[in-house]
């Protein structure tokens, strides 16, 4: 029996994928991470944070969480049309690795996949400590197995939807998301199902690469069978913007060492947050110049076949609607300056064939 990826519409066969982006997101549920900014910042008011034209600046601080209107995504008919941008540029599938902590309705991914002709792979899985609701934290490793597997076997929420990916995080490195990562390695163990996991600039590299080189060992699973998601938002993170002002010889230089290290061992990254809406005077986010140098320096290095791209599409503040980039600024800003350069016969491998390895199983 040949491989297959599973989408939220049924499976499909790899060939049957096309050009993909792998990490975007469709209807989410964030209002566990809003109340948790919320007590971490209660000097900021909700006439501070309304979803409205005044306030997109301060919003793109990392505050729009704290907007109860961009907390929840539940707009079919506005998703169909910000897709629709996707698909005119030649996007046949996206991977949504939502977990099941942060997932709006999934029947609503179905209706969007059926209404677009686009193929949405779907999650099972546990996000990171602060976005979970309280009952999911603290719990060992066969709970989080547990649930997983349920879903795995039985859809999603009572659904005929399968997920397609394994879901976890590790932004600070806690108990819940060590076990959470540990039960989505064991079930790729089990299925074959690819892990795709969550990460914050925050969180120790070296800790990143033992746990997993660790988990991989106990569970014989291959690197091969994980994403890193979100290495992308490392590679300027090296210089300290207090430093980096104040001190003539330090300069704003691309760090790709960690991105080196989980290649070098086999590794899947992902740079995927492409034209991410998130401006704070406190830490550096790339921009997409230096997002399209690294992945230009790790294609010339030789790393083309484990790398993938995406936008992390999941708030309203970035949808073409309200002035932001959509689900496609990887292809208008990325793919199209790598054409320009030359580079169009390294195209294929990153948004074909690296996503179809990856995705079956």
């Amino acid at each position: 029996m040949g491989k297959r990826i599973t989408t939220v519409c049924g499976d499909i066969a790899p060939e049957q994928l096309g050009f993909t982006s792998m990490h975007d997101h469709t209807f989410v549920d964030l209002r566990v991470t809003g109340k948790y900014m919320e007590a971490m910042f209660p000097q900021v008011t909700h006439e501070m944070v309304e979803f409205k034209p005044e306030n997109y600046s301060f919003l793109k601080t990392g505050t729009y969480l704290m907007c109860p209107e961009l907390q929840v995504v539940d707009d079919l008919e506005g998703m169909v049309k910000e897709y629709g941008y996707f698909k005119a540029l030649g996007g046949q599938s996206v991977c949504d690795p939502v977990p099941s902590t942060g997932r709006g309705d999934v029947r609503k991914t179905k209706a969007l996949s059926e209404r677009t002709g686009i193929n949405f792979i779907t999650a099972t899985g546990i996000y990171h400590e602060t976005a979970i609701p309280q009952e999911f934290r603290g719990q060992d490793v066969k709970f989080y197995y547990d649930y997983c597997k349920g879903q795995i076997e039985d859809g999603i929420d009572g659904t005929d939807i399968y997920p397609g990916v394994l879901k976890a995080a590790l932004a600070t490195g806690t108990d819940t998301e060590n076990n959470a990562v540990e039960a989505c390695i064991r079930l790729t163990a089990e299925t074959g199902l690819s892990t795709h996991i969550h990460t914050e600039p925050m969180m120790d590299g070296d800790e990143i690469v033992a746990l997993l080189d660790r988990l991989c060992e106990k569970y014989s699973v291959d690197h091969d069978r994980i994403l890193i998601c979100h290495m992308d938002n490392r590679i300027a993170g090296s210089v300290m913007v207090t430093d980096y002002l104040e001190e003539p010889e330090k300069d704003r230089t691309l760090d790709l060492n960690l991105q080196k290290t989980l290649l070098e061992k086999g590794y899947n990254i992902g740079l995927d947050t492409w034209g991410m809406p998130v401006e704070n005077s406190n830490f550096f986010m790339p921009d997409d110049f230096e997002r399209l140098k690294a992945l230009i320096t790790l294609i010339d290095l030789g790393y083309g076949d484990h790398i993938t791209l995406g936008n992390d599409f999941s708030s309203k503040l970035m949808w073409r609607a309200y002035g932001g980039h959509g689900c496609t600024r990887f292809i208008t800003f990325g793919l199209q300056m790598m054409e320009m350069l030359g580079r169009e016969e390294q195209i294929h491998k990153l948004v074909y064939d690296n996503p179809a390895r990856i995705l079956a199983y």
